[in-house]
């Protein structure tokens, strides 16, 4: 019988319906056979075993599926430490050539397939978090200080009390 797993209860109440409606029949016939009004119980130890075949066919599945999930789950965590770690060589090297430029007074590169350069950025350096007007402030679970508000604000001309505008190098690769 290949039934699918939603059909096996329809099955056994079917089976259960002929047991009803052939009531009156043998109650034997054979040796090592029980005949319930005519539905042998050879037909309910099938029906019982191919529901157990797919049940446990379905574990063996679900249990492929947890051991291929934990496998993924594993590699990611791999990946992402590797990738991390990636990173921090990533961010070493470009301070290492940065450092080295800035020392030499380079501030372009170009070689045959990437281009180096020294540009400057804007970024706000906040020195003291506590003393930053609420005003240039973003609320979020904890209040930290809008740092793109602030460098308005002082581009304006304004004093931002605690913060300050510095311009650092950063290196770019095209």
């Amino acid at each position: 019988m290949a039934l699918k797993l939603y059909e096996y209860p329809e099955a056994y109440r079917d089976l259960w319906e002929q047991i009803e409606n052939d009531a009156e029949g043998s109650p034997v016939e054979g040796p090592g056979t029980c005949v319930i009004g005519g539905v042998g119980k050879a037909e309910f130890d099938a029906l019982e075993e191919s529901y157990s075949d797919k049940v446990e066919n379905i574990a063996k599945l679900v249990r492929s599926l947890e051991v291929t999930k934990d496998a993924i789950e594993s590699e990611a965590k791999r990946l992402s430490a590797r990738a991390a770690s990636l990173k921090r060589k990533v961010e070493w090297l470009k301070g290492y050539v940065l450092d080295s430029m800035v020392a030499m007074g380079h501030t372009r590169i170009e070689g045959d397939v990437l281009v180096v350069g020294v540009s400057q950025h804007e970024s706000v350096h906040i020195a003291d978090d506590s003393v930053i007007p609420e005003t240039y402030c973003v609320r979020t679970e904890t209040m930290r200080p809008d740092k793109a508000l602030i460098r308005d604000a002082i581009k304006t001309g304004r004093d931002v009390e605690g913060a300050e505008l510095v311009t650092r190098p950063s290196l770019r690769i095209r």
